[in-house]
């Protein structure tokens, strides 16, 4: 006997709260996690009944996880960028250092002399 795809969702919908829920529990937030048990408890008898609820219902959240997971890094990468990278590129040009030496000297040879004398072999891992 198959289960229908409604019925499926419905029973992901019953369990799918415990583990916000328990996060919630863990971080003294009871109520909060007994009103997400609640409403997904309410999602899932609604989906048990209404068979056509659930699968517009199912199509409505599939969409949003495709559109999250297709933009979604790429705004929050953006983000980032803008928050951390171009402040700090701004700052380096204002302080005048060039820590990837870009600028060129005129100079003969990139090679740069490193001389160790106090090299000790005991601790070097």
């Amino acid at each position: 006997m198959k289960i229908k795809e409604s019925i499926k969702f419905a029973i992901t919908l019953g369990i799918l709260p415990w583990i916000p829920a328990f996060i919630l529990y863990k971080h003294s937030m009871l109520k909060a996690g007994m009103w997400v048990i609640g409403i997904f408890l309410v999602l899932s008898l609604i989906c048990f009944i209404f068979e056509k609820f659930a699968l517009a219902f199912k199509s409505l959240l599939t969409k949003t996880g495709g559109f999250l997971g297709r933009y979604l890094a790429i705004i929050v990468l953006t983000v980032g960028y803008i928050v951390a990278v171009m402040p700090t590129g701004l700052i380096m040009k204002l302080v005048k250092r060039d820590r990837l030496r870009l600028k060129k000297p005129q100079i003969q040879t990139y090679w740069k002399k490193y001389e160790n004398n106090n090299t000790d072999y005991e601790y070097q891992f």
